[in-house]
């Protein structure tokens, strides 16, 4: 019998969250599973699903009405599925509502960032209903923060499904020459992150470590790609501390690895993070990595041997790491090997087997 499921993304946007359910489904196809989905509608989920022709379905996600309308469609659509896959908050929150509605669906709830949710009765009550079967964490780090949080009797439902990436697409030949575009030269070291500018980010302490870094002498050019919430905050933040010069803002980009391939580091400080699939793409692109001990980075970044790790918001240590390995060859090598060899955990095929195991499992 072909297992049906019914995934849900609330987000209008893309980021790194709509990436991972695009390769989920397009996995979890793979493996003769039958997905449809249901998102907001005008969504660039939506513009995905109708150019991949993935069976869509819209509704609403802001609101209070929003909400209602969302949970009142879901119980109707979500007849005929084995379970519905949630992946977003406003998700959870319509399938809740649903729930109360009547809905009898057997939900799984994907649970990616690493802060603890509220302390209400209401948000309690959301993780903890009848029909939610299973809480996927995208990392071990997320899954203590869940177990704190609900209690070991839930141990049993919040189970670790690490998210994945497409290491074929590291196969691509079409390269950018970054150093010819923006005319660096090859003594210059290219330092980058592809991360959203938004608050978890923490792109001031990115700021402050380049501020150290130039301050030392180092011959460096610094990579932002991307735009988000806090873009003209940290541009402003950058030029007031006299930097302006070395780093460059690229804005939204269509090929964030083809600037990546170009980064001779990779940095990422991150105040919470829950596992950081950008890390991945530096690991398989052989990028050596700095980044802070944020959520389930520390599950990639194992410090001294896949890259180095830094308390949050160090921005001293986090440059004297950078500067560590810009100066040790044989660090970098053994990082990067290191690095590679790990990623193989990390894959979208292995992240779809192990979310169908529990689709399996929640099914009997």
């Amino acid at each position: 019998m072909t297992l049906r499921v019914l995934h849900i993304s609330s987000e209008r946007s893309w980021r790194g969250g709509e990436q991972q359910i695009a390769y989920l489904i397009d996995e979890l196809h793979n493996l003769g599973v039958q997905n449809e989905v249901l998102c907001q509608a005008g969504s660039e989920f939506e513009e995905y699903c109708n150019s991949h022709s993935i069976k869509c379905h819209t509704s609403h996600f802001s609101g209070v009405k929003g909400f209602f309308k969302g949970a009142k469609d879901l119980k109707k659509i979500s007849k005929g599925f084995d379970l519905v896959h949630v992946h977003t908050s406003k998700g959870h929150t319509v399938a809740f509502y649903s729930h109360l509605r009547g809905c009898k669906a057997k939900f799984i709830v994907s649970r990616r960032v690493d802060f603890v949710p509220g302390s209400s009765l209401l948000t309690r009550w959301k993780y903890t209903f009848k029909g939610i079967k299973k809480i996927l964490c995208v990392s071990d780090a997320i899954r203590d923060i869940m177990l704190e949080y609900l209690g070991k009797k839930y141990a049993d439902k919040c189970i670790t499904v690490h998210s994945g990436v497409d290491l074929k697409k590291f196969k691509a030949s079409d390269e950018l020459d970054l150093r010819k575009q923006y005319k660096i030269d090859d003594s210059t070291f290219i330092i980058g992150n592809t991360s959203a500018l938004a608050d978890h980010k923490d792109y001031f302490t990115f700021i402050d470590t380049a501020y150290l870094i130039i301050q030392s002498g180092f011959k460096c050019k610094f990579f932002i790609l991307g735009d988000g919430p806090l873009e003209a905050e940290i541009k402003k933040y950058c030029y007031s501390q006299g930097i302006g010069d070395h780093v460059s803002f690229t804005g939204f980009v269509t090929n964030p690895i083809e600037y990546l391939r170009n980064f001779d580091l990779f940095l990422i400080t991150s105040k919470t993070e829950g596992l950081g699939t950008s890390i991945i793409d530096a690991f398989a692109n052989a990028i050596p990595v700095v980044a802070t001990n944020a959520g389930g980075i520390p599950e990639l970044v194992i410090n001294e041997q896949t890259g180095l790790l830094c308390a949050v918001k160090d921005s001293n240590h986090l440059s004297e790491a950078v500067l560590r390995l810009a100066s040790d060859n044989e660090l970098k090598q053994r990082l990067i090997t290191n690095a590679k060899a790990h990623i193989k955990n990390f894959s979208k095929e292995e992240t779809a087997k192990k979310t169908l195991k529990v689709y399996q499992e929640v099914i009997g």
